[in-house]
C-alpha cells in the first residue's frame, strides 16, 4: 500500500476557505503482476490515473499524468486552466507513444478535483470515478467513458450484465489514445462534512453497490474507510489494481 499526505500545492493562489484532510492508497490487486495506477493527494489536488498500454506503458502514460498535475496552478478560470492542462497532457502521452515503439497506444485515465476556496473544479477522462458523499447519501460525479457503460445509457444493457460483459475494459476515451479528447469538466460547492471519493476502476469493477455504499456512509475515520475499500476490492476478486483517494471538508 501507499500513502500519501498533505504536501503543498500550487493549485490555488488564494488563501483557501476550505480545509480538507486527504487519504490515498493504492494497491496492485490479486492477479496484476504491476500496479499501472498513479495519484496525486494534497489538501487542494486529489487525482488518479489509470494507465493502460502494453510493455509496461500505462506506467509511463499515468506518470506523466501525474507528473503534469504536480505543476497545475489553478489562477483565473480554474475549469479552463484543467481544460488546458487534459489537452497538453493528452498530446503528451499522444506523441511519446507515436515515437516510441514500446510505448505505442499507451493511455490512461485521469479525474481531477481541485479544491480552491468552498467550491470543488473536477475535470475527467476514462472510467476513473469521483463520488460525492453527503447528508448519508453516496452520488457518482462523473460517467465512464466506457463501451459498457454507453450501452447501459442506451438501455440496451443492464449494470449486472455490464459487470461481467466482455468488453467491459474498452474505453471510448483515455488521455494519449487520440490526438485530441474531450473532457468533463464541472464544479460543485462544497459543505461541510463532504466527502470526496476518487478511485480507479478497480474498485467497482467487482464491488456491489450497496457495500460501497455502507462503506462510505459509515461513521469511521479517512484512513480506516480507505483500508476497508481496499479490503473490500480484494474479497471481491481483486482483478485489477486499485486506488482510491479520500477528502473530507
Amino acid at each position: 500500500m501507499q500513502l500519501a499526505g498533505n504536501s503543498k500545492e500550487k493549485c490555488s493562489s488564494k488563501r483557501l476557505v476550505t480545509t480538507v484532510q486527504v487519504v490515498a492508497k493504492s494497491e496492485k490487486g490479486l492477479v496484476r503482476k504491476t500496479n499501472e495506477d498513479r495519484f496525486l493527494a494534497t489538501e487542494s489536488l486529489l487525482a488518479v490515473a489509470d494507465g493502460m498500454g502494453g510493455h509496461l506503458a500505462g506506467d509511463v502514460a499515468a506518470q506523466i499524468a501525474i507528473e503534469k498535475l504536480s505543476e497545475f496552478t489553478a489562477e483565473g478560470d480554474v475549469l479552463s486552466n484543467l481544460k488546458a492542462l487534459f489537452l497538453l497532457t493528452n498530446r503528451t502521452i499522444f506523441e511519446q507513444g507515436k515515437y516510441n515503439k514500446e510505448q505505442e497506444g499507451m493511455g490512461t485515465t485521469l479525474t481531477v478535483c481541485c479544491v480552491q476556496g468552498s467550491k470543488g473544479y473536477f475535470g475527467h477522462v476514462g472510467d476513473s470515478r469521483a463520488y460525492l458523499v453527503r447528508d448519508g447519501q453516496v452520488r457518482q460525479l462523473t460517467q465512464d467513458h466506457s463501451y459498457v457503460n454507453q450501452l447501459v445509457v442506451l438501455g440496451t444493457l443492464s449494470q449486472e450484465e455490464a459487470k461481467n460483459h466482455p468488453q467491459r475494459n474498452v474505453l471510448l476515451r483515455a488521455l494519449g489514445a487520440q490526438e485530441d479528447i474531450e473532457v468533463d469538466l464541472f464544479e460543485v460547492d462544497f459543505q461541510p462534512g463532504d466527502i470526496v471519493l476518487l478511485a480507479t476502476d478497480g474498485l467497482v469493477t467487482d464491488l456491489d453497490k450497496e457495500v460501497l455504499e455502507e462503506i462510505l456512509l459509515s461513521e469511521i475515520s479517512l484512513e480506516e474507510m480507505a483500508d476497508r475499500l481496499l479490503e473490500a476490492a480484494l474479497a471481491s476478486g481483486g482483478r485489477d489494481n486499485v486506488t482510491v483517494v479520500l477528502g473530507q471538508v
